[in-house]
C-alpha cells in the first residue's frame, strides 16, 4: 500500500481552501499510486483547543466540509486522514477522520463506543483500520501507543501535535532520528512507522516539518525536507528490504539553526495572516534589533523591510553625545549590510518637553519619563511608516524583555509580532553567530558578551525604573541584578518561567538568594503590562502565553526557608498513617480487654498477662509455666465442672466434660 503525507502550510481555520488544498494533494497523490493521504493537525483548528472548537457552527462548517470533500475523494479512490480538535461530551478532544468511499468517519470515537460495548475502559489503545490489507493504527503518542498498540498491526500513522520546542530534539521529526528517538518503537514492535509533521505557525504555535516514513527495521526509507512544504509518497511494504536514507544523510537538529528557521516561517505566516508581505521595525543599534532585521530579511528579502531610526536630540555630555553617534553608525552599518531602506527621524528633546511638566516624577539613577516618550514616540513614527508601506510591525524585545521590564521596554516596544518574545537574550550571541556563518549580517561588535551585557543593564535599569514610587526597591533592582552575569539571569528565568521550579530550586538561590528573589518579583509585577504587548511565537518549553498567572496576583514565591517542601501526596500519606495509627490502638486496646477477660476467667494476674505479652516476658517467666498452666487447669475446672456451694441450683451452667490434660500453654 502507497501512503502519501502532505507536508502543507495553510491559513489556519480556512476550512474552503484547505479541503480544496488537500484535493489537490490528493490528486498529486493518486498520480503516484496512493491509496491514504494523510495531512497534519493544525491546519482546521489549530494547535491547541479553544473557544472556536466550542462553536457549534464551526463544527457544522468544518464537518460539512469533509464530507463534501469524501465525496470528491471517493471519485479519486483514494482514502485521506483528517486529523483536528473538536469538542465532544463537555471535553476538548483530538479527533482523527477517515474519508473513505464518500464518507466520513471519526475514527477514536468509534474506536471509544466499540471499547465500551466491549467493556474496555483503556482509552489510549489506538484505534485501528484496514487500506488495501494494510492493518494501520493511529496515535498521537508514539512512546505510548507502542505499548497499547494491538497485535496484528503493519504501520503506525504518527501525527505531531506538539509544536516546536528547541530544547526538545523530538519536536524535529525526522531530525531527531538521529539522536534515538521513533526507532525503537518501530524496531521492537516490528511495524513500520509514518511520521506527520506540520510545518508553520499557527496562532503562535511553530512547525518544523520534516515527515518521514521507517521501516520495520527502524531505517528512514523517505522524508520531507524541513521548513518546507511537501508531498511525500511512499511504498509500504512488510518483510522486504527497500532502499533507505543513510543516517549521515539525515538533518541534524541544531537548536540556533531550528530557531531561526522557525521563527522565519512562523513571522512569515504571522505577515500573511495580518495581509502583508512586508516588515517594517525599529532599529536602535542593539543587538535584538539587528538580529530581528536579519531575520525579516531572510523572511521577506531585503527589498520588503523597512527600518526606523529614530535620532536623539538634546544630549546633555559629550559622552551621550558620542554614544549617539556610535548607535546611529552601527544603525547605518547594519542597513549597508542587509541592502533595506532606512527611515530617519528626529525626536523632539523629550527632557526638555518634560521638564516644563511639573508633575512629572523624577527617578534617581534614571529618566523613566524620557524613556516612555521616546518609546511612544517611535511607536507613533512606526505605526506610519507600516501603513504607508502597507507593512507588518516587528518588535526586537526578547523573553527577558517580557520578563522583567515589559512595562519600560524602550524604544524597542513597538510592534505587532515580537519574534524573540520567547527567546532569552543571550540566546541571541549564539544564533548570531550561527546566522553570520552564513554571511555577515549582524555587525561582529554586537555578536558579543559585551553586547549582551549592554542590553541587559538597559533592561535593569529599565525594571528599576519602574519602581519610582519606592525608592528602596529601585536601589535595591538595581544593586542586585546590576552585579549579575547574564547567564545567571537568563538562567534563573528559565528554570522558573520554563520549568515551573520554585525559589529554592533556581540555580542562582544558592549564591545569590535575594537577586533571584527579586527576579521573581519581577515576573510576577509584569503580568499585566505582558498582556499588552506584541503577540510571540512559542519556540520553548513554555512561553509567556502559556504561563499566564492572575493579574491581581499578590502572593510572590519567597522560598521555604529550609522547610521541606508540602505538598498533596504527603497530606495524604499522613492522614493515612493517622489512620492506620489509630486501627492499632483500636486493635491493642480490644486485644488488651480480650486478654483481661480471659485472664480473670482463669486467674491469671494482668502482670502475668502482660508479661506473656511479649518475648522478653516468656523468657524470664521460664520455670513458672507449669505452675501458670496448672493454675488454669484449675480454673477451668472450676468453670466447667464445678458447682457452687449451695448446691446443684447454684451450679455453673456452662459445665462440661473435664479440661483435664488439656495443655493450654502448648496449644495456645
Amino acid at each position: 500500500m502507497k501512503i502519501a503525507i502532505a507536508q502543507i502550510d495553510m491559513r489556519l481555520g480556512d476550512i474552503d481552501a484547505i479541503c480544496a488544498r488537500i484535493e489537490d494533494q490528493a490528486a498529486l497523490a493518486h498520480e503516484q499510486g496512493a491509496r491514504l493521504l494523510c495531512t497534519p493537525v493544525p491546519l482546521f483548528s489549530g494547535a491547541a483547543p479553544g473557544p472556536i472548537v466550542e462553536s457549534a457552527n464551526f463544527q457544522h462548517d468544518l464537518i460539512a466540509g469533509l464530507s463534501g470533500m469524501a465525496m470528491r475523494l471517493a471519485q479519486l479512490d483514494i482514502a485521506a486522514l483528517v486529523p483536528a480538535f473538536v469538542a465532544h461530551q463537555g471535553a476538548y478532544m483530538l479527533e482523527v477522520f477517515l474519508l473513505k468511499d464518500g464518507n466520513v468517519s471519526p475514527l477514536r470515537t468509534l474506536s471509544a463506543i466499540r471499547r465500551e460495548q466491549a467493556g474496555d475502559d483503556d482509552l489510549w489503545t489506538p484505534p485501528v483500520f484496514d487500506v488495501d490489507g494494510v492493518r494501520c493504527a493511529i496515535t498521537f503518542d508514539v512512546e505510548r501507543a507502542g505499548e497499547l498498540l494491538p497485535p496484528g498491526c503493519d504501520l503506525m500513522i504518527y501525527f505531531q501535535a506538539g509544536s516546536l520546542d528547541v530544547s526538545r530534539v523530538e519536536t524535529s521529526a525526522v531530525a531527531a532520528v538521529q539522536d534515538g528517538h521513533f526507532r525503537p518503537v518501530a524496531v521492537k514492535r516490528s511495524l513500520w512507522l509514518a511520521c506527520v509533521a506540520p510545518v508553520g505557525g499557527f496562532d503562535g504555535a511553530i512547525y518544523a516539518g520534516g515527515s518521514f516514513v521507517m521501516d520495520d527495521c527502524g531505517r528512514v526509507v523517505a522524508a520531507s525536507p524541513c521548513f518546507e512544504e511537501d508531498l511525500l509518497v511512499q511504498d509500504v511494504q512488510r518483510g522486504t528490504t527497500v532502499p533507505c536514507i543513510e543516517d549521515h544523510e539525515l538533518p541534524h537538529f541544531d537548536r540556533s539553526e531550528w530557531l531561526w528557521d522557525g521563527l522565519r516561517v512562523g513571522l512569515v505566516d504571522a505577515a500573511t495572516a495580518c495581509g502583508c508581505s512586508r516588515a517594517a521595525l525599529v532599529l536602535d543599534g542593539s543587538l535584538p534589533s539587528s538580529l530581528a532585521a536579519t531575520l525579516c530579511v531572510d523572511a521577506f528579502g531585503p527589498r520588503n523591510v523597512v527600518g526606523l531610526f529614530v535620532a536623539r536630540s538634546g544630549m546633555r555630555t559629550p559622552a551621550q553625545d558620542a554614544a549617539e553617534r556610535e548607535r546611529a553608525e552601527r544603525v547605518r552599518d547594519l542597513v549597508a549590510s542587509l541592502h533595506i531602506r532606512l527611515v530617519e527621524r528626529t525626536e523632539p528633546d523629550c527632557a526638555a518637553l518634560l521638564d516644563r511638566d511639573e508633575s512629572r516624577i523624577a527617578v534617581p539613577g534614571d529618566d523613566a519619563a524620557v524613556r516612555r516618550a521616546s518609546a511612544h514616540l517611535a511607536q507613533l513614527f512606526l505605526d506610519d511608516i507600516a501603513h504607508a508601506e502597507h507593512a507588518l510591525p516587528v518588535s526586537s524585545l526578547t523573553k527577558t524583555d517580557y520578563a522583567l521590564a515589559p512595562e519600560g521596554a524602550g524604544g524597542s516596544l513597538p510592534g505587532q509580532i515580537a519574534p524573540f518574545g520567547d527567546v532569552y537574550l543571550t540566546a541571541l550571541e549564539f544564533v548570531a553567530r550561527m546566522r553570520n556563518r552564513a554571511g555577515a549580517a549582524v555587525p561582529a561588535a554586537l555578536v558579543s558578551l559585551r553586547a549582551v551585557k549592554s542590553y541587559l543593564d538597559d533592561i535593569i535599569r529599565r525594571a528599576a525604573a519602574l519602581e519610582a514610587s519606592r525608592p528602596y526597591y529601585a536601589v535595591r533592582v538595581a544593586e542586585a541584578l546590576g552585579t549579575l552575569e547574564p547567564s545567571q539571569i537568563d538562567a534563573a528565568l528559565e528554570a522558573h518561567i520554563d520549568r515551573d521550579l520554585p525559589l529554592d530550586d533556581l540555580p542562582l538561590t544558592a549564591t545569590r538568594p535575594d537577586a533571584a528573589a527579586l527576579l521573581l518579583m519581577l515576573v510576577r509585577r509584569g503580568e499585566a503590562a505582558r498582556r499588552a504587548l506584541p503577540l510571540v511565537p512559542a519556540v520553548s518549553a513554555r512561553s509567556f502565553g502559556e504561563r499566564a498567572w492572575p493579574v491581581d496576583l499578590a502572593w510572590s514565591d519567597l522560598g521555604r526557608h529550609g522547610a521541606d517542601p508540602l505538598d498533596l501526596a504527603g497530606l495524604a500519606r499522613a492522614a493515612i498513617e493517622r489512620a492506620e495509627s489509630r486501627g492499632e490502638a483500636l486493635s491493642a486496646r480490644v486485644r488488651g480487654e480480650i486478654m483481661g477477660l480471659v485472664g480473670s476467667l482463669l486467674g491469671i494476674t494482668p502482670e502475668q498477662l502482660e508479661a506473656m505479652s511479649t518475648e522478653e516476658g516468656r523468657q524470664q517467666l521460664g520455670g513458672q509455666l507449669p505452675q501458670l498452666e496448672d493454675q488454669v487447669q484449675r480454673a477451668l475446672h472450676d468453670l466447667f465442672e464445678g458447682g457452687s456451694a449451695d448446691g446443684e441450683e447454684g451450679g455453673n451452667p456452662f459445665a462440661g466434660p473435664a479440661a483435664r490434660g488439656f495443655s493450654f500453654f502448648s496449644q495456645n
